[in-house]
């Protein structure tokens, strides 16, 4: 996986995600999900148009490029994956830290420790 952020795998699944109920994406909606402002959606969708993820229309509508999606698939499957074993640990986190965790951890580690046997 490309060396990015965790910030910029997480907006890359919420487009995704977004994709997935929504016939048009916006910054609007991104934000919404984010919970951040529409400025801050506004930049990091110029970085990811910038590195080829996306694509942004004249009039706002947001679509992942083929890179962008199968990026964006591969950490939505990397975290849920994560989801299931870091509870396995006996950490006391709520399904918001949970879920932070494991986008965290997914942008964190290497490759490799994702094609491990079993993983």
């Amino acid at each position: 996986m490309e060396q990015l952020s965790e910030a910029h795998l997480r907006y890359l699944m919420t487009i995704y995600d977004l994709a997935h109920t929504t016939l048009d994406v916006r910054a609007a909606e991104v934000a919404k999900v984010l919970q951040i402002t529409k400025p801050s959606v506004t930049k990091m969708l110029g970085v990811l148009m910038d590195k080829g993820f996306l694509v942004r229309e004249r009039y706002g509508k947001i679509y992942l490029t083929d890179s962008g999606f199968l990026l964006a698939k591969e950490f939505k499957k990397r975290v849920a994956l994560l989801q299931t074993l870091i509870p396995k640990m006996g950490l006391a986190l709520s399904e918001e830290e949970l879920s932070l965790t494991a986008g965290l951890l997914a942008a964190s580690l290497p490759e490799h420790a994702f094609s491990a046997p079993g993983a």
